[in-house]
């Protein structure tokens, strides 16, 4: 959680003009304030926020309540998919998000597998739910499925992409972290990851890797991660990244006739007492 005042990470910062570029006289993002509490702030204006974008500020045209449906990918370890309470989590999450947009149920083992494509049916995503195997593999490849996300958001590009993760800490990868982690700032996607603790000291440079996926994108893309101990504190940690995804606001700043491509993104709070998540990456659309 990123304290006020403190600037979030840089990304890669291209210097490119805007007239040779397609980049939007206005830029929204999307962002999280909480309170001490964790509950989220219901009265933000613009002059609690400053917003820079390559380090240069902005002018903050508004700051509102979300509105854009959401484009949501839920998805869900293959080993944790006969886990009743992860079951429950799933269907938490999509019973309080149901009306915000658009979820899809996906199975991350060797590979994802799409079980309900993007559907506003509350019943088709229960009934995938039950589709789910009951006796899935050990394999999975967590980092390589949140690459694939992100690619699919980056072709599609949805207007408010988000990745929720249901995962295992220490779940196996051999991709580059650096590479996932860039394609995640270019989808635009806020990733939030809800993680099985494990107590097992890592053991392989793998599991590091896909645990470099899960945090740093979390972070960097202004979405949480929420780690638990137990299977059974799954439904309430889904309950509360619905919950901050219907609290999110929508900031959406100026950009001068001059402005070139820079996807570095600084989003500081001015008022005391909160606590704020922002990307830190801007998309390259």
């Amino acid at each position: 959680m990123t304290k006020p005042g403190i600037m979030l990470a840089l990304g890669l910062a291209v210097s490119v003009p805007r007239a040779a570029t397609n980049i939007p006289a206005d830029r929204t993002v999307y962002i999280s304030v909480l309170d001490d509490s964790g509950q989220p702030v219901s009265d933000l204006t613009p002059a609690d926020l400053v917003v820079k974008e390559g380090g240069k500020e902005r002018t903050i045209v508004k700051v509102e309540r979300a509105s854009t449906p959401l484009r949501l990918a839920l998805a869900v370890e293959e080993r944790l998919t006969a886990d009743t309470a992860v079951r429950t989590g799933l269907f938490e999450i999509m019973k309080r998000l149901s009306g915000a947009g658009e979820i899809s149920l996906i199975t991350i083992g060797v590979r994802n597998t799409t079980i309900v494509d993007y559907t506003t049916s509350l019943e088709a995503l229960v009934e995938g739910i039950r589709k789910l195997t009951l006796n899935p593999p050990r394999d999975n490849a967590l980092a390589e499925g949140v690459l694939e996300l992100a690619n699919r958001f980056i072709d599609a590009k949805p207007a408010r992409p988000v990745i929720v993760a249901v995962a295992v800490s220490g779940g196996r990868g051999s991709l580059d972290p650096h590479l996932v982690l860039e394609r995640l700032g270019q989808s635009g996607a806020t990733m939030y990851a809800v993680t099985l603790l494990t107590f097992a000291p890592p053991d392989s440079t793998d599991t590091m890797r896909s645990d470099q996926v899960i945090g740093d994108g979390s972070r960097q893309s202004g979405g949480r991660r929420i780690e638990v101990t137990a299977t059974g504190a799954m439904p309430r940690a889904l309950l509360q990244v619905a919950n901050e995804l219907l609290a999110q606001y929508a900031v959406t700043y100026t950009l001068p006739a001059s402005t070139k491509l820079d996807r570095r993104l600084n989003v500081n709070l001015k008022r005391r007492g909160v606590s704020l998540r922002a990307p830190s990456i801007i998309p390259d659309k």
